[in-house]
């Protein structure tokens, strides 16, 4: 009984582990905006909590996931949208995209409880991305793979919580409220 449970506890841990959505490609893309759209990269420039992968939505539709010392990328119509991770918990940033600008976001990682914890998105120059991206794997989606959006209600919830929370203390979130790409 004590073997099947350490078994049961192993698999559940490693699941948490394996990324399922994501390819590396050979030659990863030039980060140059569409002319009527814009360009998110979202990287995460550490190895802590390496192996966990954490799950990135442009509001509710999946756009990619990360591990430690990865990023990705993808274009975003114009207009305001929530740019969410979920790991163990869920954290929001609310951008307004521009056609032809670039927009990089770094996420951050945390302690958590089961698995890593996000400490959510915060903005990078151009420059500073581009430093960090020298010694990050580029992973792109897998076109085969079974791409699963946001849970609603997790959605919906993650939003009131940042609004709420933004509303509470707009001091945190100053930084990320101001930004508007490059």
């Amino acid at each position: 009984m004590k073997r099947f449970v350490i078994l049961m506890l192993l698999g559940a841990l490693l699941s948490g582990c394996a990324t399922t959505q994501m390819l590396k490609p050979e030659q990863p893309p030039e980060l140059v905006a569409k002319e009527d759209k814009a360009l998110l990269v979202i990287l995460r420039d550490t190895y802590f909590g390496g192996a966990i992968v954490f799950w990135n939505y442009l509001d509710d539709q999946f756009i990619g996931e990360t591990m430690g010392n990865t990023y990705f990328i993808t274009d975003v119509e114009p207009g305001q949208h929530y740019v969410v991770v979920e790991t163990e918990n869920t954290c929001v940033a609310d951008l307004t995209f521009e056609a032809g600008k670039r927009y990089f976001l770094r996420e951050g990682i945390a302690m958590g409880v089961w698995r890593a914890r996000t400490s959510g998105f915060s903005p990078v120059s151009a420059e500073e991305a581009m430093k960090s991206i020298q010694g990050l794997t580029y992973l792109e989606r897998d076109p085969n793979g079974k791409l699963k959006n946001m849970d609603p209600e997790i959605f919906k919830t993650a939003i009131e919580e940042y609004k709420a929370d933004v509303e509470t203390n707009p001091d945190a979130y100053k930084e990320m409220l101001q930004y508007k790409g490059e």
